[in-house]
């Protein structure tokens, strides 16, 4: 059986093993530096760039926008979005460059032209086949651009075209050009069976390179090679070439396939010391300096597609973008953050002997790395058995390796775990300061007495007094006090007796001791203080008093207003977590520097109250999260200082309707009164991958910066006329930043706020104010002459009153003399309608007793008789009532009703008298019958009479009567 010490033989020379073998797979002379970093593969997919998924080749502008060849025309991307850009023809793109004057060239199928940005940030495609007087139609396909000593040349099949400025030549092929390429500032191109020829732009001639024809293969790359003189040649179907341009020889190297491959070489490109081949079906292949050949890289297995159209790499900023089948890969080596490992939630870390050892939530994982001079082939984890679950803590002392865990306490031999005593749910190991070999185990529900004997580890029985979770502990200046904060509970400050077998003293702190909170409490060690980390800031312990105190060494430098967790001093950087956010700070000069800007990307991300951090060397830092571990470069934080924000677009709404774009000019005039400002902005020169965020403000309306945000735009409502100044800067998840975009702009007033609506304004109210002191002077003017006439019409009301007496006195005589006129006038009516009733009935028995006496007579027998009647009868009729009866009627009528017959002598002067009195009759309301007798005429004569009447005075409708009425009230 072996012993302990056996294995722990067995131990050292299985590291030794390790380091062998590390040393012995590592190829650090072979495999380029970047392969130290994990790198970081994006895909963007037909959901990001909504266009055909096939892409050929790409370029990059100064500022950093990418373009991209596809089938559906170019792909323009600002790190934010993506805008199409269509031909004419509406070809795919296949050729793509930006020369030396920063002007984008591009080639389609029979179009060639170049790509502007206008005043609007929209990009369009400029045709340049007639100002080259080109015919379009026999250039078919453009397969290939390149910028060569001053030229920009395009490849098709049939023919080489040479634009110069505004000029254009045309080389044609002898058969067809399959490929071309610039190595060492020679331009070469493969004429189908033909060979390699090299184009001289100065007199247009193609010359003879190399003495081989590939009448069998396509070449697919030219790429240079460590002599000057010579030159990689590789084919499409595997073959590697090494041409020399002195002995003008071709030598076949090696081929990249067997020879029962189905496969083939689409692109190949040099980049930083070796070579990338993408290939058709198998991804890409790795081959270095020395022409070795890695088929099946781990840096590439991530790759979306394994059909590989074009590599292009940007060896400045350590990328390499691949063209696919169906997308876009981005590979990037020049993160400072790469996860390398991505299995389970990290709660503690531990290197030793070129091992890295992880505690997660689904048990310890380990890997062989050697912090100065790791490779990505090595960093392969594999999981420690029968740990399965969650471990909390690694450590180790002379050799052992010890893990926390929740189904106890382990020593890893052999990367096996061995169980120390019997106790479930292990925190952690510390050593007992003052006492050699001698440890506390936390636990659950306690604290454990561990010793070290002999190479062998014994847990002894559980410390009596004390059965509280005890999982963040410190020992205080080497002695038996120790400080136990409990995340729940509060801070416990323990007094154990030597030889650790009692609690023997126990004091409790809560809020009530100059803590604000009992939760989220941790305790650690800074520059030689026992510190308090709290959700209020960072304490001390006055011994004195009993009370806690904030630290302010510490507060001055890290917001006592976020929860400080993670506190930690490692050579001259402090380590700490603050509300999810991982960070460090250094002094320098005097000067305090906070950096956490590099470890955004962990915010939210981080084991609360477990966050492991440990620094590997000056630079280098691996930090646990809950999504797996990453290893930060310090020293890589590439913000370029070239690198801007950019504000892409401007548009408004007005009406809430419609959008409309404007220019991108400084000092813009906008429309009166939009409804809705939109700014877009983007960062390109960032990295790509990561998430940017921007800060933004409008100065005129916005006081202060706004938080940072990961819209890249924002709306303005309603803006109020003005001038403003547009400002925003943005960062990314890696620490990078951009410089701020400024872009001033105005709102104009409307009409009724312009200046010259001001000068009306002013003119207008100067002239108002001249205008009312005149009015105002008039209304004093009229108010004293008011106050005068005032004066005189008081005198005057004076007199006035007493002549309203006499006036009053004389009214009331008139009224009593009107009073007496009405009343006779009432009488002088009642008579003459009495003497008018008397003559009517006068006149009645008159003609009555007439005509009785006249029947009487004739019915007298003797003439004597008869003779003397008829004397009566003629005495009587001298005695008729006649002319001055009527006259008297007049007089009496014109007493009651005034001018009345001179108002019908006025209507109809020929009026008689006897048609007068009728209408007087009539006007007394008298019956045809009673007015007979009075005018001596038949009842039947009285309406003759009457319509006689009516016709003078021109009556027509309305009642005789009533009209006699009315003329007399006018």
């Amino acid at each position: 059986m072996h012993t302990r010490a056996d294995k722990r033989i067995n131990h050292f020379f299985f590291y030794v093993f390790v380091l062998f073998l590390i040393q012995t797979v590592s190829y650090a002379q072979q495999i380029p530096a970047f392969e130290k970093v994990i790198p970081k593969i994006t895909h963007y997919t037909r959901s990001d760039f909504e266009a055909d998924g096939q892409f050929w080749t790409m370029t990059e502008d100064e500022k950093g926008k990418l373009y991209f060849g596809n089938n559906d025309g170019i792909l323009v991307f600002d790190g934010e979005r993506w805008e199409k850009v269509t031909l004419p023809n509406h070809s795919g793109v296949r050729s793509l460059i930006r020369d030396s004057n920063n002007t984008i060239h591009a080639g389609g199928f029979n179009e060639i032209g170049i790509v502007k940005q206008d005043i609007q940030g929209n990009f369009n495609f400029i045709s340049q086949n007639d100002s080259l007087q080109l015919d379009s139609e026999n250039l078919e396909n453009l397969w290939q651009v390149h910028e060569f000593k001053g030229n920009i040349i395009y490849r098709s099949f049939k023919e080489l075209t040479v634009v110069n400025g505004t000029n254009a030549k045309r080389v044609n092929s002898g058969s067809n050009f399959i490929f071309s390429g610039i190595v060492n500032d020679h331009f070469y191109v493969q004429d189908q069976n033909l060979g390699v020829f090299e184009y001289n732009p100065e007199n247009s001639s193609l010359t003879k390179a190399f003495n081989s024809t590939f009448s069998e293969e396509s070449i697919c790359a030219f790429l240079p090679a460590k002599n000057k003189d010579e030159l990689l040649i590789i084919t499409k179907q595997g073959g590697i070439y090494m041409a020399n341009r002195t002995l003008n020889t071709v030598r076949f190297i090696k081929s990249v396939f067997k020879e029962n491959d189905q496969e083939e070489i689409l692109t190949a490109v040099a980049y930083k010391g070796i070579y990338l081949l993408g290939t058709l079906t198998s991804k890409m292949i790795l081959m270095n300096a020395e022409l070795e050949l890695d088929r099946n890289p781990s840096l590439f297995k991530n790759l979306s597609s394994s059909t590989i159209l074009s590599i292009n790499p940007q060896e400045e900023e350590s990328r390499i973008w691949v063209m696919l089948n169906n997308g876009i890969d981005l590979i990037e080596f020049d993160s400072p953050v790469s996860q390398i490992f991505e299995n389970a939630s990290v709660s503690d870390i531990l290197v030793y002997n070129n091992i890295l050892y992880l505690t997660t939530n689904t048990g310890v994982f380990y890997a062989p790395f050697d912090s100065g001079n790791y490779s990505l082939k090595s960093l392969n984890f594999k999981k420690v058995p029968d740990l399965e679950g969650q471990a909390w803590s690694v450590k180790e002392h002379e050799g052992s390796i010890l893990v926390g865990h929740d189904k106890g306490l382990f020593e890893l031999i052999d990367f096996m775990p061995i169980r120390i005593g019997i106790p479930n749910g292990i925190w952690k190991v510390i050593p007992v300061d003052g006492k050699e070999n001698t440890f506390l185990a936390t636990s659950y529900s306690g604290i454990y007495p561990l010793y070290y004997e002999s190479g062998n580890w014994r847990l002894s029985q559980k410390i009596k007094g004390f059965d509280e979770s005890s999982r963040d502990i410190l020992q205080i200046d080497q002695g038996n006090d120790y400080w136990v904060c409990h995340g729940y509970k509060g801070i416990y400050r323990l007094k154990i007796d030597k030889n650790l077998e009692r609690v023997f003293a126990l004091e409790h702190f809560t809020n009530t001791n100059g803590l604000q909170s009992a939760f989220n409490v941790n305790v650690t060690e800074y520059e030689g203080e026992v510190v308090f980390t709290t959700n209020t800031g960072i304490y001390t312990f006055n011994a004195q008093q009993s009370q806690f105190e904030p630290y302010r060494p510490l507060n001055s430098i890290l917001s006592p207003e976020l929860n400080t967790r993670k506190l930690m001093k490692v050579a001259d950087k402090t380590w700490f977590v603050q509300d999810d956010e991982p960070g460090y700070f250094i002094e320098d000069k005097g000067q305090i520097k906070i950096n956490k800007s590099l470890f955004l990307n962990l915010k939210g991300n981080l084991n609360r109250g477990l966050e492991s951090i440990l620094p590997i060397t000056t630079d280098q830092v691996l930090i646990g999260a809950t999504n797996g571990l990453f290893l930060y470069n310090l020293d890589n934080q590439k913000a370029k200082t070239s690198s801007k924000t950019l504000i892409t677009r401007l548009t408004y709404q007005k009406d809430q309707q419609n959008t409309f774009q404007l220019p991108i000019i400084q000092n813009l005039e906008t429309p009166l009164s939009p409804d809705v400002l939109r700014f877009e902005f983007a960062a390109p020169a960032l990295t790509p991958s990561s998430q940017k965020e921007f800060q933004y403000k409008l100065e005129g309306a916005d006081k202060e910066w706004s938080s940072w945000s990961a819209n890249a735009f924002k709306e303005y409502t309603h803006p109020a006329p003005g001038d403003y100044v547009f400002r925003v800067r943005s960062r990314n998840l890696l620490g990078q930043k951009a410089d701020e975009a400024a872009f001033a702009l105005s709102i104009p007033y409307p009409w009724y706020r312009s200046t010259f609506a001001l000068i009306l304004y002013v003119l207008g109210v100067t002239s108002l104010i001249i205008l009312l002191t005149k009015l105002i002077n008039k209304k004093i003017e009229r108010e004293r002459l008011k106050e005068k006439l005032a004066a005189q019409k008081s005198k005057k009301l004076l007199e006035l009153e007493i002549e309203q007496l006499k006036l009053e006195k004389d009214k009331a005589q008139i009224k009593r003399a009107k009073e007496v006129l009405e009343e006779e006038s009432l009488i002088k009516s009642k008579e003459l309608a009495n003497y008018t009733m008397l003559l009517v009935k006068k006149k009645e028995i008159f003609s009555d007793t007439f005509n009785a006496l006249k029947d009487f007579r004739n019915s007298l027998k003797t003439q004597a008789a008869r003779k003397r009647l008829q004397e009566v009868l003629f005495n009587l009729n001298q005695h008729r009532m006649g002319e001055e009866y009527l006259n008297v009627f007049d007089v009496h009528f014109e007493k009651v009703h005034h001018n009345f017959f001179n108002r019908l002598k006025d209507i109809d002067p020929g009026i008689s008298k006897r048609e007068l009195r009728l209408c007087a009759f009539v006007k007394m309301n008298l019956t045809n019958k009673e007015i007979a007798p009075l005018l001596n005429i038949s009842t039947r004569g009285v309406e003759t009479a009457r319509y006689r009447i009516r016709k003078k005075l021109n009556v027509t409708d309305e009642s005789f009567q009533v009209y006699l009425e009315t003329l007399n009230d006018s």
